[in-house]
C-alpha cells in the first residue's frame, strides 16, 4: 500500500468516527503547518482504562417545573410524592346552593417512568402544615410537609398516560370534607385567601406502594390542577354549577423524591465527596433526576497519555458508555446527556465543549441481537482531553459526569444504568486515535 492510500483510509476511518484496531503505519501528513514538522508517523488507536463511580448530590430542586410526579417503582428503587397549594375560587357562591360532589382534576402529562400496564394507586391527603420555601424560595426533592395520615380521596385504576382520552383523572374528595367546604364559603362570604389557606394548607398525592410500579407525571402549570367543587341550586328548574380552586402559586409545587434502594452502597451516600466505586454496584454507574444520583469517570491514564504531548497528537477521543439493561425495562434510554468538569470531591464546574465551544453530547445508538436490545452513548472528547494534557498542571482529581439536562434533572426521575469499565461486555471504555511522530 503506498503512503497516498494509506493517509486516504486514515482520514475516512477518523472522520467516519470507525473504532479502529490498534495498529501501526507510516506515511506523509499535511494537516497544517504547526499540526506536524515531520515527513514521518505512527498512526496508533489505543484504548485507556476506565473508573466509574457514582455520588448523588445532597439537593436537588423540584419545585416550579410545571409537572407533579407522584408514583412508586421497586424496579426503579424510586418513590415520588407532590405538594401543592390550593387558593380560593374567585366564583360567588350563593348560599342556596347545594352540594353534589368534590373531585381533584389532574391532567396526564405524558410522562412516566415504569409499566403502566400494571394498576395504578394515588391518594390524597390534606397537608397539616403550610408549604414554605427555603431562604433561595425555592424546594428540593428531599423536603416533605406532614400530611393526614388518612387519605380525603383514592382512585385506582389502569393509567394510558400517552392518550388524549384518558387526558384528564378525576378523584372523588371525601362528601364530609366537601360538606364542610361549602358550609365555610356560604357562612363567611368575606374570607380571604389567608382565611382559605388556613382552612386548606395544601394537598399531597400519594401514591399506594402496594400494587403501583410506576412514577406518572401530571401538568402543575397555572390552572392544570383544580379542586372542583359540584353543586346544584333549584329555582324553576335545577341548576347544576360547578366552582373550580385551582392550583395555587406554582412555584411552591415541588416534588419530594425517594430513592428507595435496598443496596446499602447507595444508602450510604451522605454526601456529594463520597461516591461508590462500579465495583460495589456490580459492575455499574448510577444516574437519576430527582434523586441526584450522578455517575462518574475518572481517567486514571491520563498521566500517561500526557506524554504523548511531546511526541506526538491525539487527534480523536471517543467516549464509549454502556447502558445496563434492568430487569422489566419498558423504555429507551433519554436521547440526550451531557459532560460536566468535576474536581475531586464533585463538585461540578462546567460542561465540557468541543473546539468551536458547544456542549458536548452523547449519540445514543442501538444494536440488536437475538435476544435483547443494547443501548450505548458515545462522546467525542478530544478537545477536552488535548485541554488536560496541554495544562501545564492537571487539576488533581478532575474527573467527568454524566449528566441529563438541567430540565430533565429536576422535572423527572429518568434513570440509566451504565456499564462499568470491568463490566464482561466491554463497551465502557475510552478509544484514542493519535499520531505518534518518529524523530531522526
Amino acid at each position: 500500500m503506498n503512503k497516498q492510500t494509506t493517509l486516504l483510509l486514515l482520514q475516512i476511518l477518523l472522520f467516519a468516527g470507525i473504532p479502529l484496531l490498534p495498529s501501526c503505519s507510516e506515511g506523509d501528513l499535511s494537516i497544517g503547518d504547526d499540526f506536524v514538522d515531520t515527513e514521518t508517523y505512527t498512526a496508533i488507536t489505543d484504548t485507556f482504562s476506565l473508573n466509574l463511580s457514582t455520588f448523588r448530590m445532597d439537593s436537588v430542586e423540584t419545585s416550579g417545573t410545571g409537572i407533579a410526579l407522584c408514583g412508586y417503582s421497586e424496579i426503579h428503587e424510586t418513590k415520588s410524592t407532590s405538594y401543592f397549594n390550593i387558593e380560593l375560587t374567585s366564583d360567588n357562591i350563593n348560599k342556596g346552593e347545594k352540594y353534589d360532589s368534590l373531585c381533584l382534576v389532574l391532567q396526564h402529562s405524558g410522562y412516566y417512568l415504569g409499566d403502566t400496564t400494571q394498576l395504578f394507586g394515588v391518594s390524597v391527603h390534606l397537608l397539616q402544615e403550610e408549604i414554605t420555601a427555603n431562604d433561595a424560595g425555592t424546594l428540593c426533592a428531599d423536603n416533605f410537609f406532614h400530611y393526614a395520615k388518612g387519605p380525603v380521596g383514592q382512585v385506582t385504576y389502569y393509567p394510558e398516560p400517552n392518550t388524549t382520552e384518558e387526558k384528564e383523572l378525576l378523584i372523588r374528595i371525601d362528601d364530609s370534607f366537601g360538606q364542610m367546604l361549602l358550609d365555610t364559603l356560604q357562612s363567611n362570604t368575606t374570607l380571604t385567601a389567608v382565611d382559605f389557606e388556613g382552612i386548606l394548607h395544601g394537598l399531597a398525592l400519594v401514591p399506594d406502594s402496594t400494587i403501583s410500579n410506576a412514577v406518572l407525571g401530571f401538568e402543575a402549570e397555572e390552572g392544570s390542577i383544580n379542586l372542583r367543587l359540584y353543586t346544584h341550586k333549584v329555582d324553576l328548574e335545577k341548576t347544576e354549577l360547578t366552582h373550580d380552586f385551582p392550583l395555587a402559586e406554582t412555584t411552591l409545587q415541588f416534588n419530594n423524591i425517594v430513592s428507595i434502594s435496598d443496596k446499602e452502597a447507595l444508602r450510604s451516600l451522605t454526601s456529594y465527596k463520597q461516591k461508590v466505586p462500579e465495583s460495589q454496584l456490580n459492575q455499574s454507574a448510577l444516574l437519576q433526576g430527582g434523586t441526584g444520583f450522578f455517575a462518574r469517570i475518572d481517567l486514571p491514564g491520563l498521566p500517561s497519555m500526557k506524554a504523548l504531548k511531546q511526541q506526538g497528537q491525539i487527534v480523536k477521543a471517543t467516549l464509549q458508555v454502556g447502558v445496563k439493561a434492568e430487569s422489566h425495562q419498558t423504555q429507551t434510554p433519554p436521547t440526550t446527556l451531557y459532560l460536566l468538569e468535576a474536581d475531586k470531591i464533585n463538585q461540578l464546574s462546567s460542561y465540557i465543549v468541543n473546539s468551536s465551544g458547544n456542549t458536548v453530547t452523547g449519540t445514543l445508538s442501538k444494536s440488536t441481537s437475538l435476544y435483547e436490545e443494547s443501548y450505548t452513548y458515545t462522546f467525542d472528547i478530544t478537545y477536552f482531553l488535548n485541554a488536560l494534557i496541554n495544562e501545564e498542571v492537571t487539576t488533581e482529581g478532575t474527573g467527568i459526569v454524566l449528566a441529563l439536562p438541567e430540565e430533565d434533572l429536576q422535572s423527572s426521575v429518568d434513570r440509566v444504568k451504565f456499564k462499568g469499565y470491568t463490566d464482561p461486555s466491554a463497551e465502557t471504555r475510552l478509544n484514542v486515535f493519535y499520531y505518534n511522530y518518529d524523530k531522526e
